[in-house]
């Protein structure tokens, strides 16, 4: 198979790769804070006995929570019984 041979990037090519690094490198970092939030919630809720349940269905905006057999929206306040 031939060598492919590269030629040198254009400033704009190098532009967008530094651009893509550094997307790259933000996405990586906020990826590492979500889990570490994601981690901190739920043991707070265990901590109160609460659960994280799915995507609030009335405005998209919240994760429901759940206790006593009743779930509920932070954001919205959306009820309902399970």
């Amino acid at each position: 198979m031939p060598r492919q041979i590269r030629f040198p990037k254009t400033k704009r090519e190098r532009a967008m790769s530094a651009q893509l690094a550094a997307l790259n490198e933000r996405l990586e970092v906020i990826e590492r804070r979500h889990c570490k939030l994601q981690n901190t919630v739920e043991a707070l809720g265990r901590e109160a006995g609460v659960s994280v349940g799915s995507p609030c269905s009335h405005c998209d905006e919240s994760y429901m929570l759940i206790k006593n057999g009743h779930m509920y929206c932070p954001h919205c306040g959306h009820r309902r019984t399970m």
